[in-house]
């Protein structure tokens, strides 16, 4: 600093004057030039395919949901899942005590056999007095008493059978089973309990596939149809979408909310998604292709509408636009703009007409 110090003590004072109006002018210079545009924010317009979507709410739903009731009263013998557990179709899931069931089976097999022998006698007997009156040593009478006689016993042996086959019913009964593959709900009932016939044992829900079940305004009618594909979300997973096919299109408007059921189907097969839950939806219904687009931010509302700057020569000029679809983050430009020109992204709310503006990153 000294030696700095005494150095400065020897410099013209004419020459150090100079020296301080050259820095004074570079700044002012530098100054002057920044005030002289206005720094923003540009971007190009540019063209891209556009996809068509409509919007919905709706409710997920399990393609097959069903509550188990037994068709007969009886003790609960034994539960043979866990709530909750995944079961095949056909899987025993309840046991009702079937011991006087099997009882009444074992006797009504015992009386058929009976009704059986007393069958196979009565078709000899018949048989022999057949022929006896084919040979007339017997009346007519006699004869048809012995073919009476076989045809009650004939008739004994199938209403044996038929309640023996009704018992056996009943005992299928006794045994519950999982009517399709899916997923126990909550058990409503334990191994001990009397249930009476229709009272809740549990649910299985079938979550593999599930259906979105979802209403579109009336006016959307002729531009959706079966096949058509949609993105599903849902408040769990609001970074994520899942794929979703239309499958059914109500062939009627609902006349209280003029609005169309329309139902779709999404894979589930990790089971991430459950039956009752709220969804948005998007059913992509087209695409506009090749079509102009800008920024969202680019835009500037009006009275009549919107305008955005277009900058030409470092000048901004305001331009009305008409606007198609909007997605996140861009808008297409239905008319007023076409592709490579450069509109002002942001800053434009310090532009007015015929103002010279420059790239904000040249004025660093």
């Amino acid at each position: 600093m000294r030696y700095f110090a005494l150095h400065q003590k020897k410099l013209p004072l004419s020459l150090l004057s100079c020296l301080l109006c050259l820095m004074f002018l570079v700044q002012s210079s530098r100054a002057i030039a920044q005030e002289d545009c206005i720094p923003v924010d540009l971007a190009e317009v540019k063209t891209t395919d556009l996809e068509e979507s409509i919007e919905g709410i709706g409710t997920l739903e399990a393609q097959q949901q069903v509550t188990l009731k037994p068709e007969i009263a009886g003790v609960i013998e034994q539960v043979h899942f866990e709530e909750g557990s995944q079961v095949s179709k056909g899987q025993l899931l309840f046991s009702i005590e079937d011991d006087t069931y099997q009882a009444r089976l074992r006797a009504k097999e015992a009386a058929m056999a009976q009704a059986r022998a007393e069958l196979a006698n009565q078709d000899r007997v018949y048989e022999r007095r057949k022929r006896l009156y084919a040979q007339n040593q017997i009346s007519e009478e006699v004869k048809d008493e012995a073919e009476t006689q076989l045809e009650s016993a004939r008739a004994s042996v199938n209403r044996l059978q038929a309640e023996r086959d009704e018992i056996k019913e009943i005992l299928k009964d006794t045994r519950i089973r999982a009517p399709f593959d899916g997923i126990t709900g909550e058990l409503m009932v334990d191994a001990g309990n009397w249930v009476d016939a229709g009272t809740s044992l549990t649910s299985v829900v079938e979550i593999d596939t599930l259906d979105i079940a979802f209403t579109l305004p009336e006016r959307s009618i002729g531009r959706i149809q079966n096949g058509q594909m949609a993105r599903v979300r849902v408040p769990a997973y609001p970074e994520r979408h899942f794929e979703a096919q239309v499958s059914f299109v109500s062939p009627q408007i609902e006349s209280s909310s003029r609005s169309l059921l329309v139902k779709a189907k999404l894979d589930n097969p990790e089971g991430e998604l459950k039956p009752g839950g709220f969804a948005s939806v998007q059913l992509q219904v087209g695409i506009r292709r090749n079509v102009p687009v800008i920024p969202e931010e680019a835009l500037i509302p009006t009275r009549t509408g919107y305008m955005v700057f277009v900058v030409q020569d470092d000048q901004a000029h305001g331009q009305k636009v008409d606007i198609g679809l909007r997605k996140p983050g861009q808008v297409e430009i239905a008319k007023g703009l076409s592709k490579g020109q450069e509109v002002i992204r942001t800053g434009h709310e310090d532009v007015q007409e015929g103002d010279r503006v420059c790239p904000a990153q040249e004025t660093d």
